[in-house]
């Protein structure tokens, strides 16, 4: 707890006392109801959460604080998974979490979601704290976004991880970036040391990264992304060459194209909708199920535990408070998949209901079909 508390105070005590202070924030309820992977017993898991986010700005200065408070209870704190796994996601390097409470069938903690602060002005940012650092051009996988990596099989598809670390970015010419990115471990071996650098070319853009990864004293990455318009969409795409030193260097790669339907477009079906359909190779990844490292994708490490994925979202206004998504994904090596459909109502100003089923299928011992079905139903009020 003194962790916690130290490092929000030394965020607000950063903040210039005639700092200008936006406040706003959310409050969400999701519950879920599955079976469990070991026995088959039905559980079932209710979390609430209160998001308070401050922004802080005075000249260049600049705060920002996502502070959770979240309650979870059900019959999932009963189940094989549990004891297991637990219940917390991947544990960043600054204790900013705390777990109050815990009961038979319950707990309560609070804890920072994003916490940074910096300075920032037409000419570039540098921050500090718990931060998005947002690399690569791929929107179900990143190859080169090595500190916070995106899993798109997650429950909550909005909600992405941070990274402790210092940033810093500087403007080169009209349209060119230089980025540099440092996120410390306890030792040297879990420190990562990256730069990036980002230019466009006749409305194409380009990056090209590189530096020290966890995993070894000498372990790096060399990769680079690009984006650019076709067939009035977009192409993207990203590669990545991994050197772990300690085992068999690996590629990482994604092509993907994301195109939007206008509302005057002569399929009518599809007016007001969007789609994105990408490809995904990891060569660290395993082609035999027997020897997937479910440990690495449970800690956040990886993305998935195979090499080959396709994965596709389409999204549609059914109404100006309507809306319809699913992300399908497919585990190629398998043959297992995840459909995930919601529909999402606007019920009032701000509040959001969301209702959701999680669809997997394949062998029992493939990525994807070892897993139950899931249900989840979802409010949500942005204040």
């Amino acid at each position: 707890m003194k962790p916690l508390r130290a490092g929000l105070l030394l965020l607000l005590l950063a903040a210039p006392a005639s700092a200008a202070v936006k406040a706003g924030g959310y409050l969400k309820d999701f519950w879920q109801y599955s079976h469990s992977a070991f026995d088959g017993r039905a559980y079932n898991l209710n979390t609430a959460r209160a998001r308070l986010t401050l922004d802080a700005e005075r000249s260049i200065f600049k705060a920002h604080v996502d502070f959770d408070q979240q309650l979870a209870a059900g019959s999932f704190f009963r189940t094989a998974e549990f004891r297991q796994f637990g219940y917390t996601p991947p544990k960043p390097w600054l204790d900013m979490e705390h777990t109050v409470s815990t009961g038979v069938t319950n707990g309560y903690g609070i804890g920072a979601y994003r916490a940074w602060v910096g300075l920032e002005d037409e000419r570039g940012v540098v921050r500090a704290g718990r931060q998005r650092i947002a690399w690569g051009s791929g929107k179900l996988w990143n190859p080169t976004d090595v500190l916070n990596p995106y899993d798109p099989t997650t429950v909550e598809r909005d909600e992405r991880r941070g990274v402790d670390a210092l940033y810093a970015r500087a403007g080169v010419g009209s349209l060119g970036q230089a980025e540099l990115a440092w996120a410390p471990g306890d030792v040297w071996v879990e420190h990562a040391l990256l730069a990036r650098g980002r230019a466009n070319w006749e409305g194409w853009d380009g990056a090209v990264m590189g530096g020290k990864i966890p995993g070894s004293t000498a372990a790096f990455v060399l990769g680079g992304d690009f984006a650019g318009a076709l067939l009035e969409g977009t192409v993207h795409g990203e590669l990545a060459w991994f050197n772990p030193v300690n085992r068999t260097p690996y590629w990482k790669a994604g092509l993907g194209y994301d195109y939007n339907f206008a509302s005057d477009t002569k399929w009518t079906m599809l007016k007001d909708s969007a789609f994105v359909v990408e490809l995904y190779h990891a060569g660290n990844g395993k082609v035999d199920p027997l020897r997937y490292d479910l440990a690495s994708l449970r800690a956040g490490r990886e993305p998935g535990v195979a090499q080959d994925y396709a994965g596709a979202t389409f999204s549609k206004d059914l109404h100006t408070l309507l809306k319809f998504e699913c992300a399908a994904i497919v585990n190629a090596d398998d043959g297992s998949t995840l459909a995930y459909p919601s529909l999402a109502w606007n019920a009032l100003p701000d509040l959001w209901l969301t209702a959701a089923w999680r669809r997997f299928g394949g062998d029992k011992i493939s990525e994807y079909g070892r897993q139950p079905n899931q249900a989840v139903l979802s409010a949500q009020y942005w204040f």
